[in-house]
């Protein structure tokens, strides 16, 4: 029997939304020795802020915000 494996990457938002993010487009990937900032598109135009602490796990965060959350961040 062929054995089958999955790339999901699956997340929960801040919002308490679960999410796969190996389904969504990688917008934005910054990172450094000790954490990586990244922004994901979602096929329904929401993105994700995706914060993720490579010593402590625990700590990772992710955001989900829509399109006029956006907007607001372009003008702060």
């Amino acid at each position: 029997m062929p054995t089958t494996t999955s790339n999901q990457e699956m997340i929960t938002t801040t919002c308490g939304r679960q999410l796969d993010l190996s389904t969504t487009e990688l917008v934005i990937e910054r990172s450094n020795s000790l954490f990586s900032y990244n922004i994901h598109k979602l096929t329904t135009g929401e993105y994700i802020i995706a914060e993720k602490f490579y010593a402590n796990p625990f700590n990772n965060r992710y955001i989900l915000l829509n399109d006029d959350q956006i907007e607001l961040l372009k003008h702060l």
